[in-house]
């Protein structure tokens, strides 16, 4: 009798001890499914790909956010409790609460973006988490661009030699066979400069600085192919490229080769034709938004 008594209180201790460790294994999954939820950002080596679940730009919140980033300075990790993740584009300083690189976790990292193409970005709507602590400036709509393929400050950022630079970069890009992420392309013939496809991509550039986004689709829910066509251009095959934030022809066109898609785009064969635009807005997020309509009539 005492031995069996002993033996139910060691098979009731056992379950106690059970229970327990099922208690904290439920914590330990409920605590890691709350850090999956929040979202850590993710950094692709091999393709340059940075995604970001949710960050805060100049008081505004973006979600599922990539970028292809083909220059960098690390500042800093310190490790600790993750914070908010965070861009500052008047320095381009780009702060993570937590990233993930070569499956591993790195929590704040501190990164100075030297030269970086913003891929997607998706803003949230509503009002601004924290306001500036300075005044900020009152928004001014840039003025549109001029019709029939007219060239102006408006449309080209206000940066000399626009269309000859882009052309030189792009035709000079299109004469070496590379790669493209996976895919291999020969060399190419050059590009000719289209009005009415500057005219299309001049109007996705303005009306993404004016409104204060970044999308192939237009806030009046218009696809880039309406787009073109509504300029004017019968295309047999078209594509387009976008990018915000760069400064230069230069910057932005090594951005676009250093994407897969963009990249794909630029080396088609299948394209005969070009043109490309840049808008400054100073009170948007990214100051600068370009577009690259590519066609075949």
């Amino acid at each position: 009798m005492n031995s069996d008594l002993l033996q139910y209180q060691q098979m009731g201790s056992e379950v106690k001890d059970t229970v327990k460790r099922t208690a904290r294994s439920l914590v330990a999954m409920a605590l890691w499914a709350s850090f999956n939820a929040l979202g850590a950002s993710s950094f692709d080596p091999t393709i340059n790909r940075l995604f970001i679940t949710s960050v805060a730009v100049n008081g505004s919140n973006y979600q599922n956010v990539s970028a292809t980033i083909t220059a960098f300075t690390l500042l800093g990790v310190d490790n600790g409790t993750p914070a908010a993740d965070t861009f500052d584009p008047s320095s381009n300083l780009l702060t993570l609460g937590s990233v993930v690189y070569q499956g591993v976790t790195y929590n704040n990292v501190r990164v100075q973006l030297n030269s970086y193409t913003l891929l997607a970005a998706t803003l949230v709507p509503g009002t601004p988490a924290t306001p500036a602590p300075t005044p900020t400036p009152t928004p001014v709509d840039p003025p549109p661009p001029a019709p029939g393929g007219t060239l102006t400050a408006a449309n080209t950022c206000g940066l000399g030699n626009f269309q000859a630079d882009l052309m030189t970069l792009i035709n000079q890009a299109r004469a070496s066979a590379r790669t493209c992420g996976s895919t291999a392309y020969p060399t190419a013939a050059p590009l000719a400069w289209n009005g009415k496809l500057f005219d299309a991509a001049a109007a996705h550039s303005a009306d993404m600085a004016t409104k204060n986004y970044f999308s192939h689709t237009s806030q009046d829910g218009r696809t880039f192919d309406q787009r073109i066509t509504a300029a004017g251009y019968s295309w047999s095959n078209i594509g387009e490229n976008i990018a915000a934030g760069q400064s230069s022809a230069s910057s932005v066109m090594a951005g676009w080769m250093a994407s897969a898609g963009h990249c794909s785009n630029i080396m088609n064969s299948s394209f005969t034709q070009v043109g490309v635009a840049c808008v400054i807005n100073n009170s948007a997020t990214f100051r600068t938004y370009w577009t690259m309509d590519l066609g075949r009539p």
